[in-house]
């Protein structure tokens, strides 16, 4: 395989996961399906499962979605739900839904309930995970809690007990994976890039879409075999705030006049950017990459989230940080800041975009936006 090969597969993919997914269960594969990056995927393929990361799609409505959900809900959780009421998930054995914000949870119990009320609806099993991320013995004996009770219904599903020596494999191999991001992402952060912010998403992405079995070849590939590379003086942007899980919002930074180098939020580049112990106890090590070592909206002390942030700013040599916050959040501006204060102290200039929809976005004011604030960039003297 080529990089080019390598790299077509990965847009192909990042464009059509619903489509990957119709593909790999017409070739026998026992699906489950998660949302976010809180979900243990090494108990999935440990259970010898085929694990694929479901998002949203702004374009995808449902008329029970303005029925059931109050208009409160996040734009993300509402395309989910009505997703789900078009039957997107149907080829899903399992649906893994973490509880990471309260829109979550409500999701689950919305989803749960909806077979009762709308008899067509095609909505897979559900299963919710529920990660809480403090740093105490207390909280990871908890976790360690739902983790058991999660691989349970793996085993049931896959019919494959979950032993140390399949854990240990899984771990491995999701290591693998995190570390050949940790290689790829000097194709986008790097002085010379090779990939737009648009690619990077994509190239991230691609570890939560594909099985390892493809995944860790296509990557090894791009690595080996990258694009040429180009010059590129735009300012060095680093997009941090909801997720990220379309490419909108960075491809329209980028028309405005940037070159997105990073993405700090959970479908990002600090996804990747922590190994799970390969030695001890493996469920033990689980539970301490996945209580401490994600990024998550629920995580806890901040500071720890505000070091990671600000060790992705500097790795990437960002110039220029645009935060971008959902229409409904209700946990990411509390943050702003402080982190706002962090970036002044550190003379890089900052955009905060709040309250943006992810349903019929202003599309041109945003752009103006972003524009405006990067033409005032240049007019700085050095």
């Amino acid at each position: 395989m080529t990089g080019a090969d390598a790299l077509a597969r990965i847009r192909a993919v990042y464009a059509d996961r619903l489509g990957e997914a119709r593909r790999r269960r017409a070739a026998g594969a026992t699906l489950v399906g998660y949302f976010l990056n809180a979900v243990p995927v090494e108990l999935i393929l440990a259970a010898g499962l085929d694990p694929i990361r479901l998002v949203g799609d702004p374009a995808r409505r449902s008329p029970l979605t303005e029925r059931y959900l109050e208009e409160y809900f996040d734009g993300e959780v509402q395309s989910l739900f009505g997703a789900a009421m078009e039957g997107d998930f149907a080829d899903m054995s399992l649906l893994v839904i973490p509880r990471t914000a309260e829109t979550y949870l409500q999701l689950y119990y919305f989803l749960k309930e909806i077979p009762k009320w709308e008899l067509q609806a095609s909505v897979p099993p559900l299963h919710l995970f529920d990660l809480l991320q403090t740093p105490h013995w207390t909280v990871a004996q908890y976790d360690l809690g739902r983790m058991r009770a999660l691989a349970a219904r793996l085993e049931e599903i896959g019919g494959a007990r979950i032993d140390e020596a399949a854990l240990r494999t899984a771990i491995a191999t999701c290591n693998r994976l995190r570390s050949l991001l940790g290689q790829a992402s000097t194709l986008w952060q790097g002085d010379a890039p090779s990939l737009s912010g648009v690619d990077a998403l994509a190239v991230i992405a691609a570890a939560s879409v594909l099985h390892p079995d493809e995944a860790v070849p296509a990557l090894e590939a791009l690595v080996a075999d990258p694009p040429p590379v180009r010059r590129d003086d735009r300012p060095r942007v680093l997009l941090k705030g909801s997720p990220q899980s379309d490419p909108r919002v960075t491809a329209l930074i980028e028309e405005a006049g940037a070159r997105v180098v990073a993405h700090d939020h959970v479908a990002g580049d600090t996804t990747y950017d922590t190994l799970v112990s390969e030695g001890g106890d493996p469920w033990e090590a689980l539970v301490h990459h996945y209580q401490l070592g994600i990024p998550g909206l629920r995580a806890y002390p901040q500071r720890a989230q505000d070091q990671r942030f600000l060790a992705l700013v500097e790795r990437s040599r960002a110039e220029v940080v645009i935060f971008f916050h959902d229409q409904y959040d209700d946990t990411l501006g509390w943050e702003y800041p402080d982190q706002k204060k962090l970036l002044d102290a550190r003379g890089i200039p900052s955009l905060f975009l709040k309250q943006q929809p992810y349903l019929d976005p202003p599309v041109a004011e945003q752009h103006a936006a972003v524009a405006g604030f990067l033409a005032t960039l240049q007019k700085v003297p050095a």
